[in-house]
């Protein structure tokens, strides 16, 4: 994909932890789509400390997968633009089945995808509690 000329190195941290296997087949897919992203798009020329980072942190029943890299960003987007690609609507289709979110931020420093899934359980409310009473 890269070639012997442009070394790119791939990172991965990740929690311990265990999901059912169509969520599993989802996140794998959301992985790879985004770190060929990366490798297609971040690095157009040669960067001696190229990198991408592969993120995911349990806690409970929440989780958040990241990819990141250190690339050049992306060039801010028009409103025509911003819908995406193939490679996006896939990642956000596969984010709605998990009911996950995806953010992307993008920056000169390199751009990161997050995708969360987070059970909140709020505690009420005085409002709703005299309300219920």
């Amino acid at each position: 994909m890269i070639g012997d000329s442009r070394t790119i190195s791939l990172k991965v941290d990740a929690d311990a932890g265990t999901v059912v296997s169509h969520q599993a087949v989802s996140i794998g897919l959301i992985v790879t789509e985004l770190v060929m992203n990366a490798l297609k798009h971040a690095f157009p020329n040669k960067k001696e400390d190229a990198a991408i980072v592969v993120s995911y942190k349990v806690a409970d029943a929440d989780w958040k997968l990241a990819v990141s890299d250190n690339g050049v960003g992306h060039p801010a987007l028009s409103a025509s633009q911003k819908k995406g690609g193939l490679g996006t609507s896939l990642v956000q289709s596969l984010a709605k089945q998990l009911d996950a979110r995806v953010d992307t931020e993008s920056n000169s420093h390199g751009t990161a995808v997050t995708i969360t899934h987070a059970t909140f359980k709020a505690k009420p409310s005085n409002a709703e509690e005299i309300v219920a009473a």
